[in-house]
């Protein structure tokens, strides 16, 4: 049975292609976590944020620092250094990140990966996939990081996957 996660480990795809990039999953569960754990006098440390969400701490610090430049969050360097969101968690959309990270290509890609794909000239897909496509990105516009902070306070999302025990035995009946 799989957990409910609010980003799985693994890529969602379409049609072969990622629905996110692992950046962009990596940059949005750190943002959030950054915004459930950051206090005004207290910034969160690479390190931290690489351990409690276990990913891989270089990669994170190439992700955090791009996130930095293209100011949805800031750093402060030194022994109280760290990151902190730099406009309130309600202000950051997830389109804002993804836009940040990803650019928005995937929300005008074809479903089945034609080059000149559009309303004029549709794919067999076109009119389907681009409700999905629509969709996703209405509700990547629409989410803030302060609903994702909201359903991990609430323990109705989790931001990493659930530690499973090894092949424990069920008796349940």
């Amino acid at each position: 049975m799989k957990n409910i996660v609010l980003f799985s480990k693994e890529n969602k795809h379409i049609n072969g292609q990622p629905m996110l990039s692992k950046t962009a999953e990596y940059a949005l569960r750190s943002i959030v976590y950054i915004a459930l754990h950051a206090a005004k006098n207290k910034n969160i440390g690479i390190k931290e944020i690489a351990q409690e969400l276990e990913l891989p701490q270089p990669f994170m610090g190439k992700i955090l620092q791009d996130l930095v430049r293209k100011n949805i969050i800031a750093s402060v360097k030194g022994p109280h250094g760290g990151f902190f969101l730099k406009h309130p968690a309600k202000a950051i959309t997830i389109m804002d990140v993804v836009r940040a990270i990803d650019g928005i290509e995937m929300f005008k890609r074809c479903g089945l990966g034609l080059e000149h794909c559009s309303d004029e000239h549709p794919c067999p897909l076109h009119n389907d996939f681009k409700k999905y496509r629509d969709g996703l990105a209405e509700v990547f516009s629409r989410r803030t990081i302060q609903d994702l902070v909201f359903n991990v306070e609430n323990n109705q999302a989790f931001l990493k996957n659930k530690n499973q025990e090894p092949d424990a035995p069920d008796f349940t009946f």
